[in-house]
């Protein structure tokens, strides 16, 4: 008895099969981070990039200003204005890497969803004589 497998992938038309087998080869960190440029949210992204550099450059003029300063008083406003400045940027690379993750999982999804179709359309073939 064939396996669900075995029956999927002889469902699965020759270009669906590459197209699979593409998929399956590019599964690197670089592709997902390009996937979330692609899309709906693609401005959102992109936007979230930008302050993310922001914030990066303020943390570090302000972690410059604390090293740099005397006064306890201004030390404590650059250390604030440095802690503040790496926890926005931490909460901004969270929320990226979820839609990362997002990305993945609808990818997978319509893999899936592929698989599915090919293997209802070729039961439905094998049933009509």
């Amino acid at each position: 008895m064939e396996s669900i497998d075995e029956r999927i992938q002889k469902a699965l038309s020759s270009e669906d099969q590459a197209f699979l087998a593409r998929m399956d080869a590019d599964g690197s960190l670089y592709r997902d981070i390009a996937a979330t440029f692609q899309g709906h949210m693609r401005w959102l992204s992109a936007l979230a990039w930008i302050v993310a550099l922001a914030l990066f450059a303020v943390a570090l003029v302000c972690g410059w200003q604390f090293a740099t300063q005397t006064d306890l008083r201004r030390m404590q406003l650059w250390g604030l204005g440095t802690t503040l400045a790496f926890l926005g940027l931490g909460l901004i690379k969270l929320w990226f890497w979820t839609e990362m993750q997002k990305v993945a999982i609808v990818r997978e999804i319509k893999r899936v969803e592929l698989q599915l179709a090919s293997l209802t359309a070729a039961l439905r073939a094998a049933k009509t004589p």
